[in-house]
């Protein structure tokens, strides 16, 4: 028997490691259609264009900001969504004439910070971040919320 030249022992190591790389490929590809097919199959069926249009048409929350007071259906007065440069904050009256702070979400970089939440007289809140405060306080007049914004740059 011949032993194998360089040349012959260098095409042996390319053909093995072609082999061995179209092994590979093909469980990947056999072990990613696999799992698509159990990803994909037996999930809800898709909605139909009327069925998109009737879910759409059904009255959803409020966008905050569409309308400057809503009335409370749990009894706790008006609410109010306000938008600041610091964050948003949902604010509301009570039939007592109490300001809260109903929720809070600071801005990207903000924090909230000194929250009064209420029910109080006054009620307030500063969103801060490295270079900014936004103090946010609310009064009520009646069961109507006033909030007032003060920006320190």
């Amino acid at each position: 028997m011949r032993v194998p030249t360089g040349k012959t022992r260098t095409a042996l190591a390319v053909l093995g490691w072609c082999c061995a790389a179209a092994v590979a490929v093909a469980v990947g590809l056999t072990a990613v259609s696999v799992l698509g097919r159990g990803i994909l199959d037996g999930g809800a069926p898709m909605s139909s264009p009327e069925q998109v249009r009737r879910e759409l048409a059904r009255a959803g929350p409020t966008v905050p900001g569409d309308g400057p007071e809503r009335t409370d259906p749990t009894g706790e007065g008006s609410s109010e969504v306000e938008r600041t440069p610091g964050g948003t904050v949902t604010v509301g009256c009570s039939a007592e004439q109490r300001a809260s702070l109903r929720s809070w979400s600071p801005s990207q970089g903000f924090q909230a910070q000194d929250v009064e939440d209420g029910p109080a007289e006054e009620a307030e809140l500063t969103f801060e971040s490295a270079d900014t405060e936004v103090e946010i306080t609310v009064v009520c007049d009646g069961d109507t919320p006033l909030v007032s914004t003060e920006i320190d740059r």
